[in-house]
């Protein structure tokens, strides 16, 4: 964790509106530089319903980097991350086992240091609003609701109340330099900076339930990711999370009466068909018809604020990913926030967020709205959550009682510049940069630069997310390594276009 050199005209470097795993991944980086962050949340108290339930391998070892995994772990059901196709969960012994887009343990180690895990939303959000506590020094002001915005060229000002108070009096004025609003799929903060969510509504209708019942002991050994039940009656899907806590969804067709059959007791009928137990005691905790949009906003920020998660988009359980897309969100904004804000950076170095990210939303938008819209193969679906990161390959196999070095863990919050052990041209042209983002040099032993693709001379720059931005196969002159070298640190920094701009504007 490196910390804050910037001083401060605001109450806040950053304001986050949602405690979401947008908001939370966004204002966890931002912390981790030392900056002050707030996150504003109108709920009064994490929400209780497991919600998404799927953490990507690459979320995962963005949480192992932040030292999370384990406690995340500690909250995840132990399944074959699969689909079974089983009549009913009592008939789970005779069900067919069908890949799902999720690595296995086994696929994950060629690739990562970790691997996926179902870990419901709700354990995901706790873990992730403790850990920013103890970075932050204070926890996600909760049952907050922001009322008013507005922004100038120095910063931004919100009104903020207690969620359900009335009067203005109750207002508090709070000022920030950015805004982050990951205020969900209906952002008050979008509708009131005017930007539009585009894209068809109601392109999935359903029934969703969260409930307790007993169904491990029922299913034994089988112990899958998903199930896909198909008893006439009682048809749909079934899903852990957590503990005795499962979800069960239905897709409904045009003409089916949606009332009916979310009512309470007909739905704890259907459950009961489904598990295949008669008399199976079943506690709903929530029921409710759904029908879900795919939509993206016209733009993700406006001046200082920044959208991100459900408020940057929307999209149905088809293929969606909307977990992984918040969080990819979230990494994103974050790390570029906190290097205008250490002066690493240009301010309009900000407006990459949305040249980069809201294409790749564009894309899982679209998928999510197509009616034939499926699971990709596992591979496509890996390559896709990894996002073109650093290739994962072990350093050092770890000591007694020390887990092992990944080249993952070596990347750093400015930029990172692996190079050869025995390379001495890459190390003294990082020290001879003039450019303010911090450029620090790892060397790696011989075998791990070879499974990088650097030999003798080779070097890879990397970003605080991990993707590479630059590569050279042979530099062993230092004059030449510093003009590679500073040529790179400007073309991520963007600053040749913003000397165009200038030398036009000037003309």
């Amino acid at each position: 964790m490196t910390h804050r050199t910037t001083t401060r005209s605001h109450d806040h470097d950053v304001v986050v509106i949602g405690a979401g795993p947008a908001g939370l991944v966004a204002a966890t980086q931002l912390a981790r530089h030392g900056l002050d962050v707030l996150v504003l949340d109108k709920r009064a108290e994490v929400s209780a319903l497991p919600r998404a339930v799927g953490v990507t391998v690459r979320q995962m070892e963005i949480f192992r980097g932040w030292g999370l995994e384990e406690e995340l772990r500690a909250g995840a059901d132990e399944v074959e991350l699969a689909l079974l196709q089983t009549r009913t969960v009592a008939e789970a012994g005779d069900g067919t086992r069908v890949p799902i887009n999720v690595p296995d343990l086994a696929q994950s180690s060629v690739v990562s240091p970790t691997a996926a895990a179902r870990v419901p939303q709700d354990h995901l959000e706790q873990v992730l609003a403790d850990h920013l506590a103890r970075l932050a020094g204070r926890p996600v002001r909760r049952g907050a609701e922001v009322v008013g915005i507005s922004q100038g060229e120095e910063g931004v000002r919100l009104s903020v109340r207690d969620a359900g108070s009335h009067g203005s009096e109750a207002v508090e004025q709070l000022s920030a330099a950015y805004v982050i609003a990951a205020d969900g799929a209906h952002s008050p903060t979008r509708e009131h900076l005017g930007i539009e969510a585009v894209g068809p509504d109601g392109v999935m209708r359903g029934i969703s339930a969260e409930f307790h019942a007993p169904l491990w002991p029922v299913l034994g050994r089988h112990r899958y990711a998903l199930y896909s039940i198909s008893h006439p009656d009682g048809a749909g899907v079934l899903i852990p999370s957590g503990g005795s806590r499962w979800q069960f969804g239905v897709v409904l067709g045009p003409d089916d009466d949606v009332e009916a059959l979310a009512h309470p007791e007909a739905l704890a009928d259907r459950i009961r068909l489904a598990s295949g137990v008669p008399d199976l005691p079943v506690h709903l905790l929530r029921q409710s018809a759904f029908t879900a949009d795919a939509k993206l906003s016209t733009t993700f920020s406006s001046g200082r604020v920044f959208l991100a998660g459900d408020a940057a988009h929307r999209v149905t359980p088809r293929g969606g990913n909307g977990l992984a897309m918040a969080v990819r969100d979230g990494i994103a904004i974050g790390w570029r926030l906190a290097w205008v804000l250490r002066g690493w950076a240009p301010a309009h170095f900000l407006d990459t967020y949305e040249a980069e990210v809201r294409p790749l939303a564009a894309a899982d938008v679209a998928r999510a709205a197509d009616p034939q819209g499926r699971c990709h193969a596992v591979l496509t679906e890996l390559l896709h959550d990894l996002g073109g990161r650093l290739q994962h390959a072990w350093v050092a196999p770890g000591a007694p009682g020390r887990s092992p070095v990944s080249t993952l863990d070596l990347v750093g919050d400015g930029l990172t510049l692996f190079a050869g052990d025995d390379d001495s041209a890459w190390p003294t042209a990082a020290a001879c940069l003039e450019r303010g983002v911090p450029v620090e040099v790892v060397t790696l032993p011989r075998s791990t630069a070879h499974a990088l693709g650097l030999h003798a001379g080779g070097g890879l720059l990397v970003r605080p997310d991990a993707v590479p931005v630059a590569r050279w196969y042979r530099v062993t002159d230092v004059p030449r390594a510093v003009a590679e070298l500073q040529r790179a640190v400007d073309d991520v920094l963007d600053v040749f276009d913003q000397r165009a701009a200038t030398v036009a504007g000037a003309a």
